[in-house]
């Protein structure tokens, strides 16, 4: 089936912006304590995040190759049906769609919500509270109004975004732009307004860190998946391809500037953390950005972090919002999905069956209890089509030589085989590494989607037939 141009309405900067959006979410603000835990060492600490963007960026040279060879909706869909067929695809995008961008959308404005509970506690109340099972103490819900606020951003960016993507970009374009001045701030902070800690941190204890004997190197592994993890989002912008002016030249430049420009602001954010509160600190302290933030500028310091981090959230959710509905979209034209999923709005280019779909489950993900569970255990599936995605490039490179090609990998074939063998680590590490009744959850998904993929095929064609 040929697929329609879109609107074409994202320019560069746009596509830039919205890069950068979907890897600064609000994993730079946590993250790193969960690295300094597992790599208990500045030099060690500062070296596994100039690792992950330097696989990040291999990932991107990659995916920059296959978006200019394939400026299609979908992206990361449609490179694994080029190179290998339907059934990969699909399980990509049931894995995906079914549980980690929707299941990541609730999260996130979870997590909006409660920074705007901070923000402003008398209007908006608390999210869940955490009880303490050791005492036998449950769970406090959330309160109504952090319910409401979160559906209700859910239903927001959802109506902006029908409005038409350029609408939905500028709105992230803002976000980004504050998110920027709010790690600014931090950055100036610690490097500036904070009296320097000494290496061990004072005499915090940092509970839950790697045993004192355990081997860096060993760390240092562990530590790589959530480094990649604060890392991903380069691959977004590839789905909503047809949306970006140009795409075969502008999504090759995007991409990588964007990841260039992330590692930056890592970087930077990071050595900020290390002088203001030394690698203990980070360890000890959940809140070690809130910490930093009022060290350097009291309470109206933690209280303008906060907004900083509600808007991150609300920018990394407007990203998922916009460009996972074109999966649907893909699915669709490839007829493993509606054909009603895959039609545009004639008057904003906007899928919007496909974003009515998605907001619906994102709605029920955040009502679900285990839905951070569900998630956390599904993200690690997602790095073997991470894998797959090079291997895509390697194959197509050499299965189908005559391609055009607007954009080609940098020194290929490094980038793609360093990003295959990084997601190697990061399947070969959670499978050593995590429980497996966690792990069990994740391929249940996986299974799932296997046995319903000729049913569903099925049924799909038998519906086009009436």
């Amino acid at each position: 089936m040929g697929e329609p141009d879109g609107k074409r309405q994202l320019t560069t900067l746009d596509a830039t912006l919205l890069v950068m959006g979907g890897i600064v979410g609000v994993g730079i603000f946590f993250t790193p304590q969960e690295v300094a835990r597992q790599a208990p060492a500045a030099a060690a600490f500062l070296a596994l995040w100039v690792f992950g963007g330097a696989i990040a960026l291999c990932a991107a040279f990659t995916f920059a190759e296959l978006g200019a060879t394939f400026p299609r909706s979908g992206g990361w869909f449609v490179f694994l049906r080029e190179a290998f067929g339907p059934f990969p695809a699909f399980l990509f995008a049931w894995v995906v769609l079914a549980v980690i961008s929707t299941g990541a959308i609730a999260a996130i404005v979870g997590f909006c919500a409660a920074q705007l509970h901070a923000v402003f506690p008398a209007w908006i109340g608390p999210g869940p509270v955490a009880g303490d099972p050791a005492a036998g103490i449950a769970a406090a819900p959330a309160s109504a109004s952090h319910r409401a606020v979160a559906i209700g951003i859910i239903v927001l960016l959802t109506a902006i975004t029908m409005a038409g993507v350029k609408r939905a970009a500028l709105l992230q374009n803002a976000c980004m732009i504050l998110k920027l001045v709010a790690i600014a701030g931090l950055i100036v902070g610690g490097l500036v307004f904070v009296t320097p800690t000494g290496g061990a941190g004072g005499a915090l204890a940092a509970p839950g860190a790697a045993p004192a004997d355990r081997p860096l190197a060993a760390g240092m592994v562990s530590a790589l998946k959530p480094v990649f993890f604060s890392y991903g989002g380069w691959q977004l912008l590839c789905y909503i391809a047809p949306e970006v002016r140009d795409a075969a030249r502008t999504l090759p430049r995007a991409i990588v500037a964007g990841v260039l420009g992330v590692l930056a602001i890592y970087l930077f954010a990071n050595v900020a953390y290390l002088r203001g509160l030394g690698i203990d600190g980070i360890r000890a302290e959940p809140t070690f950005a809130a910490t930093l933030a009022g060290r350097a500028f009291g309470a109206t310091g933690e209280r303008l972090l906060a907004a900083g981090m509600a808007i991150s959230a609300l920018g990394v959710a407007a990203v998922n919002v916009i460009t996972g509905p074109w999966l649907y979209v893909a699915m669709a034209r490839e007829g493993l999905f509606f054909g009603a999923v895959g039609r545009l709005s004639a008057r904003t280019g906007a899928p919007v069956v496909a974003l009515c779909i998605q907001g619906a489950l994102a709605v029920v993900y955040f009502f679900a209890s285990t839905l951070q569970e569900l998630v956390s255990s599904v993200v690690f599936v997602e790095w073997i089509f991470h894998g797959l995605a090079a291997l895509a490039l390697l194959r197509l490179r050499a299965a189908r030589p005559s391609l055009p090609r607007p954009f080609r990998s940098f020194a290929y074939p490094l980038a793609p085989l360093v990003y295959l063998v990084a997601s190697l680590l990061v399947v070969g590490g959670t499978l050593w590494a995590d429980p497996w009744s966690v792990i069990g959850q994740a391929l249940a998904v996986v299974a799932v989607g296997i046995v319903v993929y000729w049913p569903w095929r099925r049924l799909v064609a038998r519906a086009g037939r009436i």
